[in-house]
């Protein structure tokens, strides 16, 4: 009888012991078996979170759910960390705070002025950056197989000669207020002896979602002369498509930048920038009221941003030698 029993456990044990290492090795092959579009795809995916800021913690400024009640689009210059996201539903201009408006970060141009009109993205403080959140991004940041909804394409409506800036920065304000993400993104070189401003729509994830836009708003616009029927996706580099528009640790590390005597029209602050852009990696546009009781805005044009007094300096002595209007520049400590 023990002698039965201790022989069928020994069966069993084989058996379970058999079909353990079928399974397993089931598991192996499993892992191993990997096809060249899943490598290339993990391999785009390592690439892009290597480029990528650090991505916002729980409970940090601007990681809310987007939704109607709470929209963190307004950007105002405060002491520390020098700019934050407020919310759009608070009060707007203020004659305390400066407000920025528009910010230069090398070739790319955002207008930070959000409307209230509905839209799929919004700006956010998310750790040491200020930053473009797309809804349909939101809760891909740590999901691999989600980051296939991250947008990869923009269009091109128009491109616009460096003499009428103030135009290309109208018409980029016209499309954010019908609720698109557009932004500016001046080219590297003169072209025809002029640098140009190419009005662009992003992100989307693929072609179709492109060009579907792009005749959307083709047709949106026809009757009033805006955009040329004529448009076409463009798929923009790592710089283009990097969401920051404000690294926060810039100012910390270098506290200082030039700025320009205030203005009373924005145009005019506009038409500076423009000069100035080409020759700079950072600028930026911010507004106030002039008094509580004025109702009139003035204009502020900064360059940042440099690490010592001598080389904010060195920047100014620069750009006097090439644009001499520009004489009362002077330098700023944050």
């Amino acid at each position: 009888m023990w002698l039965a029993t201790i022989i069928m456990g020994g069966i069993v044990g084989m058996l379970l012991y058999v079909q353990m290492a079928v399974h397993q090795e089931n598991v192996v092959a499993s892992l191993e078996i990997e096809s060249p579009e899943v490598k290339k795809e993990l391999s785009e995916i390592t690439e892009i979170a290597e480029e990528e800021v650090s991505e916002p913690e729980a409970g940090a400024v601007g990681t809310a759910d987007i939704s109607a009640d709470t929209e963190f689009s307004h950007l105002v210059e405060t002491e520390s960390p020098f700019w934050n996201v407020f919310p759009i539903s608070s009060a707007g201009v203020s004659a305390e705070n400066w407000h920025t408006i528009l910010v230069q970060n090398r070739y790319k141009i955002d207008y930070t002025i959000t409307p209230l009109a509905p839209r799929d993205w919004h700006l956010v403080r998310s750790n040491n950056a200020i930053r473009i959140q797309f809804r349909s991004e939101l809760f891909a940041l740590k999901d691999i197989l989600a980051r296939k909804k991250r947008g990869k394409y923009s269009i091109q409506l128009i491109s616009i000669e460096h003499a009428q800036f103030p135009l290309a920065v109208s018409l980029l304000s016209r499309l954010l207020n019908d609720g698109y993400y557009a932004y500016l993104y001046r080219t590297d070189a003169k072209f025809e002896g002029k640098f140009w401003y190419r009005l662009r729509v992003g992100f989307f994830k693929n072609l179709e979602d492109a060009r579907t836009t792009g005749k959307k708003i083709a047709d949106k616009y026809q009757s009033e002369n805006y955009f040329s029927t004529t448009f076409w996706p463009v798929q923009p580099g790592p710089q283009e498509l990097s969401r920051p528009v404000i690294d926060l640790r810039q100012p910390l590390n270098k506290p200082w930048v030039v700025q320009l005597p205030l203005y009373s029209s924005q145009a005019d602050a506009l038409k500076d920038m423009a000069e100035l852009n080409i020759e700079t990696d950072f600028s930026y546009i911010s507004q106030k009221l002039e008094s509580p009781s004025s109702g009139k805005l003035e204009f502020r044009v900064r360059i940042g941003f440099f690490e010592t007094k001598r080389e904010a300096g060195r920047m100014i002595y620069s750009l006097k030698k090439k644009f001499p209007q520009f004489k009362l520049m002077k330098r700023v400590r944050l």
